[in-house]
């Protein structure tokens, strides 16, 4: 039987930390006594793993309609396998998921940029940073979609950043950035149904936030 030394509490089943504090537990792994249930992290898994394989499909369709190749397809793919287990690490191995991984993202978008100053690729700004932008749309999406209010009301904040960094491609474009803009216009367009999105749903939590930001 697996144990929490922390709560001084035993578990049976193939549990790997305690419910109640999170911390490792220690012990022999029995099997359940109860049948197993889909878990909203097994939920979120398939869902990422959904998009991934659709961002894909959708990218190389794109680029074979309009440039007939799949040069760049094939970099998209492996960013996207490797984003999916990164990913799935995190929310595998880390308590505060949502915070990690918005981090994360954050992170990704600053390399691209020191990417994008080192070479002066524009591969970088015309697809790469818009498709993560993307990404974290549909990473917040998923998350609001299967955690609802405790998900929103937590990282309203964040929520509201991530649709100022949303604007991003488009600014790129303004900047002549970009050799193809399709990608970018998409960007601003999901930057625009998530923020009505949001404040359809949200308006109390979204106002209440920019109060405090604002101090109005």
């Amino acid at each position: 039987m697996m144990k929490c030394n922390k709560c001084k509490i035993e578990y049976s089943g193939s549990l790997m930390r305690c419910p109640l504090c999170q911390t490792e537990l220690v012990g022999k792994k029995e099997d359940s006594i109860f049948p197993k249930i889909q878990t909203k992290e097994k939920l979120l898994y398939k869902i990422l793993l959904f998009v991934s394989f659709a961002i894909g499909v959708l990218f190389a369709f794109i680029e074979h309609t309009i440039l007939k190749s799949f040069s760049i397809t094939k970099f998209v793919v492996f960013g996207l396998i490797t984003n999916y287990i990164l990913i799935k690490f995190i929310l595998h191995n880390y308590k505060n998921v949502l915070k990690t991984m918005n981090k994360y993202f954050w992170l990704l978008l600053l390399l691209f940029f020191i990417w994008y100053f080192a070479t002066k690729s524009m591969i970088i700004t015309t697809y790469i940073i818009p498709i993560l932008c993307i990404t974290i749309f549909v990473f917040n999406s998923i998350v609001m979609i299967i955690l609802k209010n405790s998900y929103i009301i937590k990282f309203v904040k964040t929520i509201i950043l991530n649709c100022c960094i949303g604007l991003i491609p488009l600014l790129l474009v303004w900047l002549n950035l970009t050799t193809f803009d399709l990608i970018s216009y998409i960007c601003a367009i999901l930057d625009l149904i998530f923020f009505v999105g949001l404040l359809i749903f949200c308006k109390d939590n979204v106002i209440e936030e920019l109060k405090k930001i604002f101090n109005f």
